[in-house]
């Protein structure tokens, strides 16, 4: 079974398709370099999502922990 994939992640495919048929130089290097950015991007967002949630889970926690005192 396959994930979906985010829009993110289908435009860096994509951009890597396209370097693939193109011949080697500047250009390719280009759209290659564009689709590990937004992979980097994409993947450093989605770490920073993934920890302000468990952030705020605790600080919630820590709240009702104190209100029930």
């Amino acid at each position: 079974m396959e994930r979906k994939r985010s829009p993110v992640e289908q435009q860096a495919a994509d951009a890597l398709r396209r370097a693939r048929r193109l011949p080697v130089g500047a250009d390719r290097n280009d759209l290659r370099q564009l689709a590990v950015g937004l992979l980097w991007l994409h993947r450093r967002g989605m770490d920073a999502l993934l920890e302000g949630r468990l952030q705020g889970f605790s600080l919630n926690r820590a709240l009702s922990e104190t209100m029930v005192d």
